[in-house]
């Protein structure tokens, strides 16, 4: 898809149940206790960005709307953009799939969509593959959690960059993955959003 920049979405990393007054916040909605991992790849399957610092019952929107990514693509004046799922609202510089394409161009721009922003859950397969204990949970502190989280990230890029990873079209994740129908409240925002939408399906798809 022409412009775009990255690919933006969370994963659930479990986590022992932290205790102590504010322990239920990180449980999810699957009824477990998580961190809600924010990362944003590239086309080379490069981590950019990732923020680990959410409990499980945040949602991804939020995370979003208050990390460095929502800030570096808000104010790049649309010259990149980022691909999200439809737990994200759309904007101007974040577009998400059309919930009820209909014309021609309107499908096509969801199949591009869907296979351009594929590429971030096979970067979560492969990163969890490399490093098992995200995919089986860490029993750490929740400080240390984070810091395990993103330590592996940063090995993951230099694993990336030196040839090591071994990637196959079947990493993407499969079985932690929680969809999530949270939309921002910000009704111009998204109303702008969806007009750049369309203004750059009928650009690039009709």
């Amino acid at each position: 898809m022409p412009g775009v920049g990255a690919c933006i979405d969370c994963t659930h990393i479990k986590i022992q149940n932290p205790g102590g007054p504010n322990g239920e916040v990180f449980r999810n909605r699957k009824g477990w206790f998580s961190l809600n991992v924010q990362v944003v790849c590239g086309p080379q399957m490069e981590i950019y960005d990732v923020v680990a610092r959410w409990p499980g019952s945040y949602h991804d929107c939020f995370i979003f709307n208050a990390s460095r990514a929502c800030t570096f693509f808000s104010r790049n004046n649309n010259t990149l953009l980022l691909l999200g799922d439809n737990g994200y609202a759309c904007k101007p510089y974040l577009f998400t799939p059309l919930l009820n394409p209909i014309t021609n161009s309107e499908k096509n721009y969801n199949k591009a969509q869907i296979k351009t922003r594929n590429i971030i859950e096979q970067v979560f397969g492969v990163w969890k593959r490399k490093f098992p204990c995200l995919r089986r949970g860490l029993a750490n502190s929740t400080l240390t959690a984070v810091s395990i989280i993103v330590a592996c990230a940063v090995l993951y890029n230099i694993s990336l960059k030196l040839r090591l990873l071994n990637i196959d079209d079947n990493d993407n994740e499969e079985v932690d993955k929680l969809d999530d129908p949270f939309r921002d409240n910000n009704l111009n925002g998204e109303i702008i959003g969806a007009a750049a939408r369309r203004g750059y399906i009928i650009r690039h798809f009709s």
